[in-house]
């Protein structure tokens, strides 16, 4: 077998006399002589050392090495139609790759909506997602390692990011049905909160090192993810703020309660989401595209 002087055009010309079904009809769509198209593909089957296809009949039928080979062939060939688009679009300023970090309290249901539209307008572009908390959606945009960030559980905007206003996420504050806090009624006194175990997210960024934020009691356990929080909140191992499209389905069955905290408005505490970028980022077409979607953004998908 001699593969060293394949082409991309002799698996262009093969994947047309499959779909065109005969050798004259792809010399028609590739606007060839059928004598070429005829040479293209004996060359590609002598180098290859296998019959792709068989020409007893009236029409040309793939051989089965034929459409094995076929598959792999359209796979050689959408990765090249792919680098060249992606080359193109990078030529002309368009990036290759956008990394945004998004804060644990952004809603699913917005982002992926957000993520088919993207999808869309830019398929070559590699989308990268860290999903983060407290600062270290900030630092990840500060260092440089994502494009844009958006801004939830850290309550203050560093000075050094550009932002732009994003709608409010509903915070409530929840707890098992069977938990002591579930059996008051009313506001809890905050004297009572202390006593009783909160669930609270954490990280180890250095903007928010040895700070704390809504943390009401002296007994309090750290997670990270709020994934882990939530399955916490629902064996009873505590209480906790939740934002309120994450808990709705919990609230609404009865596997969670909505527990009124001091400080707290009774339907919950709207929480401020913010976009932010470093001034000196370059602004492609693919991040134009982020800024200008979460702008639009009036509100978040009601729950």
């Amino acid at each position: 077998m001699n593969i060293e002087r394949l082409s991309l055009d002799q698996l262009r010309v093969f994947a047309q006399v499959a779909d065109s079904g005969s050798f004259l009809a792809a010399a028609r769509a590739l606007t060839r002589a059928q004598s070429a198209v005829s040479y293209a593909i004996t060359t590609l089957e002598s180098q290859l050392d296998v019959a792709l296809f068989d020409r007893s009949s009236y029409r040309p039928q793939l051989t089965a090495a034929g459409v094995e080979l076929l598959r792999d062939a359209r796979q050689v060939l959408d990765q090249v139609d792919a680098l060249q688009a992606r080359a193109a679009a990078y030529s002309q300023g368009q990036e290759l790759e956008v990394t945004l970090a998004l804060d644990v309290f952004f809603p699913t249901s917005t982002l992926v909506g957000l993520l088919d539209e993207f999808r869309a307008a830019f398929p070559g572009v590699t989308l990268r997602l860290e999903i983060e908390a407290l600062g270290s959606v900030a630092e990840r945009v500060i260092d440089g390692e994502a494009m844009l960030g958006i801004l939830g559980t850290l309550p203050i905007i560093p000075p050094n990011l550009l932002h732009v206003s994003l709608p409010t996420v509903l915070l409530v504050g929840v707890v098992a049905p069977t938990h002591a806090l579930a059996q008051i009624s009313g506001r809890i006194p905050g004297h009572v909160l202390k006593q009783q175990v909160q669930l609270v997210l954490s990280d180890r960024s250095a903007l928010t090192a040895n700070q704390d934020f809504s943390v009401h009691s002296s007994l309090s356990w750290r997670m990270s993810d709020l994934g882990t929080k939530h399955a916490l909140l629902r064996a009873g191992m505590g209480w906790g703020y939740m934002p309120r499209h994450v808990v709705a389905d919990d609230l609404a069955s009865g596997r969670l309660v909505q527990i009124q905290t001091a400080g707290h408005p009774p339907q919950g505490a709207a929480l401020p989401m913010q976009c932010v970028y470093r001034p000196d980022r370059h602004v492609g077409p693919a991040l134009t595209w982020w800024l200008d979607a979460l702008a639009r953004l009036t509100t978040f998908d009601p729950v």
